[in-house]
């Protein structure tokens, strides 16, 4: 794979377009969401796809990592929103890690910010105790 740049030496990934990326992963009774790239009407489709089927085989405790996301859309947000009802009827929970500014006003515009739960990182995301058991110790 080639390096895309300016040519002039200079590190310019800060600023390229990240493609698309959705990795899976468990970390105790939690399912864990590695999202890259733009969170949009195009690329939700498939994250949502993903919290679905990992709900139906009982997996209703759900982090989605957004460190590496830098735009979402309302389509991801509908994701996020379905992703959180669904997990809820099933006694779990749907909270999100690491949203970057762009993230964070649009979580605050929709007023979002109050029924989505948000953590610096995945390890203070998986002390949340799970629904009607208290603290965890």
């Amino acid at each position: 794979m080639e390096a895309q740049g300016r040519g002039d030496g200079q590190d310019n990934s800060e600023h390229a377009v990240q493609p698309f990326g959705l990795a899976c992963r468990s970390e105790g009774d939690w399912t864990v969401f590695d999202v890259r790239g733009d969170l949009d009407v195009y690329s939700s489709p498939t994250l949502r796809h993903q919290i679905l089927d990992r709900i139906e085989r009982g997996d209703s405790r759900i982090i989605v990592d957004l460190e590496h996301v830098d735009f979402l859309d309302s389509a991801g947000v509908a994701v996020m929103i379905n992703g959180l009802r669904l997990a809820s009827d099933s006694d779990g929970t749907l909270v999100l890690v690491q949203p970057g500014d762009q993230v964070r006003r649009m979580l605050r515009l929709t007023n979002l910010d109050k029924f989505l739960q948000t953590f610096p990182s995945v390890e203070d995301a998986m002390s949340l105790a799970p629904p009607g058991r208290g603290p965890t110790t």
